[in-house]
């Protein structure tokens, strides 16, 4: 029985290339339907990744650690203490790559043009420069330096609506702690521009040091603590481990689809959207596979029917159809994830708005403006699943072809000679 099942596979592997052009054609269907769905899956799942690190490293990481009730009101009065401690910890992590005290202020800002509403962050500079790609995005003046007191940046819509360009001042009204109002002048240092309108239009960044003063918070007191991770993909994980070790009876570890739910909302539909395209494209290149292999096997009825005059079994036939198409898949379904990772590197870098259209301002996602630069995401799990999932694919639709075998009239075919 070994013996045969080897002959048998040896016969099956001369069998493809005795007829090169058909098998090349059978072979190419393969590697188109397998490239593809991979090239789509890396640049739509890089897209997403990216997105999710932009927002996740401008706000307050892809967890946070929050006051219990600050999600249901956050407002000033409401915050977490011992926090250095806390920092400390989080920063021994292996799992954690930085963190970033914020302390976040809701209130007006004044100018002599008018009024407009506001959300100040204090943040740590010297850790903002090398977590966040805000710095990256000021347009005119510096961003914030450590120990820059009333020095800010504003985005520059904010700056337009207060006439107020670098250098120049506003006031700041809000409340602290207590709930007492206070006021604060703040100096514009660094105008920034991200292509979101409501960031640019109401977001402020300040040291950390002069949004506590003007809250009324101590040096070990935060708003929230926000935390990157090395590897998004296991922060729900780290969630469930810092929240039984670290957390205190008044904090609680987020994930960011819980602080940033209209982000989460729109990725997760707009996923849906993609997967229902792809489901569509699959079924197309499945269908596209199908009739390459079924023409492939039609065409061979004569040669099966010659062989089974000769004395060779309905049963060995079939096996040789099968061990050719895992032949098939063997071959083409690594070339295939091969041609869809190449493709997608070489699209990589080039701005999606050079092939869609239309302006980098208008993209964005719950408000957040996300940046238009094809970055693929190279998920080996997700590749390998694919190239199985196809593979076997080939396999399926080899069930046709097999079972037409036990359909051929020796006589019939015979005689058409």
């Amino acid at each position: 029985m070994k013996s045969n099942l080897l002959l048998i596979t040896k016969i099956g592997w001369r069998s493809i290339w005795r007829n090169k052009r058909r098998s090349l054609i059978s072979l190419f269907s393969i590697i188109i339907g397998t490239g593809i769905p991979i090239f789509f899956v890396c640049i739509a799942w890089g897209f997403y990744a990216g997105i999710i690190d932009d927002v996740s490293r401008l706000m307050s990481g892809h967890i946070t650690y929050e006051h219990v009730k600050y999600r249901d009101s956050p407002s000033n009065d409401i915050w977490i203490d011992d926090i250095q401690k806390i920092d400390k910890t989080l920063n021994n992590n292996a799992k954690v790559l930085a963190t970033k005290q914020i302390v976040n202020l809701q209130g007006v800002a004044h100018t002599a043009k008018g009024s407009v509403g506001i959300s100040l962050m204090g943040i740590e500079p010297e850790k903002e420069i090398t977590i966040s790609f805000l710095p990256e995005n000021i347009i005119e003046g510096k961003y914030l330096s450590k120990g820059d007191e009333r020095w800010v940046v504003v985005g520059e819509k904010l700056a337009k609506n207060l006439n107020i360009g670098v250098g120049k001042k506003f006031v700041f009204t809000t409340n602290d702690i207590n709930g007492e109002l206070t006021e604060e002048l703040f100096r514009v240092k660094g105008i920034f521009k991200t292509g979101s309108k409501e960031i640019d239009g109401h977001f402020v960044q300040s040291d950390i040091g002069i949004a506590r003063k003007v809250a009324g918070l101590s040096n070990d007191d935060v708003s929230q603590l926000g935390i990157i991770v090395k590897n998004p993909d296991t922060h729900e994980s780290l969630i469930k481990d810092l929240q039984k070790s670290v957390a205190k009876n008044n904090g609680v570890f987020l994930s960011w689809q819980k602080i940033m739910p209209d982000v989460a909302t729109t990725i997760r539909m707009d996923r849906t959207a993609i997967s229902s395209f792809m489901i569509m494209l699959v079924v197309i290149v499945l269908f596209t596979m199908f009739s390459t292999i079924l023409m492939s096997t039609l065409e061979r009825k004569r040669e099966f029917a010659s062989l089974l005059a000769i004395g060779t079994q309905q049963i060995e036939l079939k096996v040789q159809i099968l061990i050719e198409t895992i032949f098939f898949g063997l071959l083409a379904c690594p070339l295939g994830a091969l041609l869809g990772i190449g493709a997608a590197k070489w699209v990589e870098g080039y701005d999606m708005m050079d092939v869609v259209g239309g302006k980098a301002e208008d993209m964005s996602i719950g408000g957040f403006g996300i940046d238009t630069i094809i970055t693929p995401l190279f998920s080996a799990p997700l590749i390998l699943q694919i190239s199985i999932f196809f593979f076997f694919a080939v396999q399926l639709l080899s069930i046709l072809p097999i079972y037409l075998i036990s359909r051929i009239s020796i006589t019939d075919e015979l005689r058409s000679i």
